[in-house]
């Protein structure tokens, strides 16, 4: 099986200029993604599960291992259970092809055709690139397309990540607590689709409305316990910087800046609950012409002065401002404040 599995992981699919986008609906961030599926284009289950946490970090060798069995266990009853399956396969996507999505097809040109070109292949991220220009062209962007395939983590659960289905335990006042869910459950279904693995919750969990709640199946004590898990607010926000496509997401600041430890803010006079992050890398020439200058600590970023790290900083950026304003922006450089307006594109 590690052979096997050594060799599969060594394939990976660069070009998805062909690929249908209405079967194969899947994270387009992720670092690789498996499908376990029937001949006949019947999606048993998903595997794949990445975050800020890391590529490896949701995912192991047993888990694959578990969620192979588990969809070998759906196909022994195949096709009696096709009903079961219907939803694990969302509605038809705008776009079948990824060069019928305008924006992409415009930036791609003639490339795709070149196939042996690394400058030709079209990457999983890339739709998620040509989905957001194309929004923004037709001035239909909205904030909330931002969060997507959720983590179990994102309503209580976190799973255990070699079973990739057991419940390893349960947030203090979380949806799963409040839907009594507990640690050492193991889900069974959601919303009426098997759960193989992560990645089939967060399939689920992507496909729910903020408002809304999701039937969840678990086993406890070798009985099923069906639950309801009532979501609401922001629960599918997380920080989403690792994504490949986060940079198509506007506006923009084009500067890199991770936070001050708390003993550089100490020495600094900051407290640890206040901004510091300090200007590694700038991409942008009109952040340099505003005067930005690496080894810059940002200590206010338009009013806000509270810690966030790099990537908070840039997710709230994405919030808070458009393409073409202006952050005001106070930065420390050798012990003095000194104010910029740095433009945003």
């Amino acid at each position: 099986m590690q052979e096997l599995l050594d060799r599969f992981v060594k394939v990976r699919i660069v070009h998805m200029a062909d690929v249908d986008l209405a079967q194969f609906q899947f994270d387009y961030d992720l670092t690789w993604s498996a499908f376990l599926m029937n001949a006949d284009g019947t999606i048993y289950g998903r595997f794949g599960t990445r975050s800020i946490a890391g590529p490896m970090a949701h995912i192991s060798v047993q888990a694959l291992k578990n969620a192979m069995t588990r969809a070998l266990d759906l196909h022994a009853d195949y096709p009696g259970n096709r009903a079961q399956f219907v939803d694990k396969r969302g509605a038809e996507p705008r776009w079948k092809r990824a060069l019928d999505i305008p924006a992409l097809s415009r930036r791609m040109g003639d490339r795709p055709a070149e196939q042996n070109q690394r400058k030709g292949c079209i990457h999983c991220h890339h739709i998620y690139d040509g989905w957001n220009d194309t929004a923004y062209d037709e001035d239909a962007f909205y904030q909330d397309t931002m969060w997507k395939y959720p983590l179990p983590e994102s309503v209580g659960m976190t799973i255990d990540v070699d079973s990739g289905n057991v419940v390893e335990s349960v947030a203090e006042g979380s949806f799963a607590e409040r839907a009594d869910i507990h640690a050492g459950d193991v889900v069974r279904s959601m919303n009426g689709q098997p759960i193989i693995s992560q990645a089939d919750m967060q399939w689920v969990l992507h496909h729910t409305a903020p408002e809304s709640e999701v039937e969840v199946v678990v086993g406890r004590d070798g009985a099923p316990v069906t639950s309801t898990l009532a979501v609401s607010g922001e629960w599918k926000r997380s920080n989403i910087i690792w994504r490949a496509s986060f940079p198509s997401i506007r506006p923009h600041l084009w500067v890199r800046a991770p936070e001050l430890s708390v003993e550089e803010k100490s020495e600094l006079g900051l407290g640890v609950d206040d901004l510091a992050l300090k200007v590694t890398t700038i991409w942008a020439g009109a952040a340099r012409r505003a005067g930005l200058m690496i080894d810059d600590i940002i200590v206010d970023a338009g009013g806000r002065t509270t810690r966030m790290d790099n990537g908070e900083f840039h997710i709230w950026l994405k919030l808070v401002y458009k393409d073409g304003d202006s952050l005001p922006t106070i930065v420390l450089r050798d012990g003095e404040r000194i104010p910029l307006l740095i433009p945003i594109m």
